[in-house]
């Protein structure tokens, strides 16, 4: 009895199995309550999957020094992480609060990069800003992007916006704008920014109206994002198993023509 079948067979199960086994990237989540953020830090690596690699980066700038604010519910300086801004969640969740003193030339950026241990983008990422509103200035977010693999810009999809958040623009240009106050345990100024292709990295611009430097502040909720490698296992076994299924049936092939032709032969 011919082996090559059985070769054939073996192959295709081999490949079954390792494609049965090779799972594909799942959801994760920079929760903020589960995380820690030293108050006035400006910048946050995290290791989310236990895996010794910070999968990541949460760092803040500002156009000039020293805008940073303490939150006046606690009393500590932020950036910090707490529940004095919850964007209406029940039951209330921990979110990274950001108060400055802002005006037009004292803008804030934040900036969220997602890496790996050979570096990666990540896909479906989506966050929700809370407390965009008037206190004395309207909160301004601006310059709303991400970063794809080859450099350029990625317009945000904005969604779920409150009450008091008004946009603006389009794109590259879309603008939120507080137009009332809202409570800080209220959903009323919160914006979901989502991004539905792959991306590096997440920046945003939190200012405010023309004038002297006022009281801001917004909170940035949990953080979702799947990773996508740069080399995805499962497509590399896929190109494996066929190349291997391809060459096995080739190989048969070619035996079947020798065979022929030695009968053939014969006298």
């Amino acid at each position: 009895m011919s082996t090559f079948p059985r070769r054939l067979s073996a192959v295709t199960a081999a490949c079954l199995l390792f494609l049965a086994g090779s799972r594909a990237a799942h959801a994760v989540v920079l929760d903020w309550d589960s995380v820690a953020w030293a108050p006035g830090a400006l910048i946050n690596s995290y290791d989310l999957n236990g895996d010794a690699v910070n999968d990541v980066t949460v760092k803040i700038t500002s156009q000039n020094a020293n805008i940073w604010q303490n939150d006046p519910t606690s009393g500590l300086q932020t950036p910090v992480v707490n529940q004095t801004l919850t964007g209406g969640l029940v039951p209330a969740q921990n979110s990274l609060m950001i108060a400055a003193n802002l005006h037009t030339n004292s803008n804030s950026t934040v900036q969220i990069s997602f890496t790996g241990p050979n570096g990666f983008l990540a896909n479906n990422v989506s966050f929700t800003l809370f407390d965009i509103d008037v206190t004395t200035n309207s909160d301004i977010i601006s310059n709303i992007y991400g970063v794809a693999a080859n450099g350029t810009h990625v317009a945000a999809t904005i969604t779920n916006l409150g009450s008091a958040v008004t946009p603006g623009g389009s794109g590259l240009t879309y603008t939120l704008t507080g137009n009332a106050v809202s409570p800080d345990n209220s959903g009323n100024g919160n914006a979901t920014i989502s991004f539905g292709t792959s991306i590096s990295d997440v920046f945003f611009t939190f200012g405010n109206t023309a004038g002297a430097p006022r009281y801001q502040d917004i909170a940035i909720g949990d953080v979702t994002f799947t990773p996508v490698p740069e080399i995805n296992p499962t497509v590399t076994a896929v190109g494996s198993c066929v190349l291997a299924f391809g060459l096995t049936v080739f190989a048969r092939r070619r035996a079947k023509l020798r065979a022929s032709g030695l009968h053939a032969a014969r006298p």
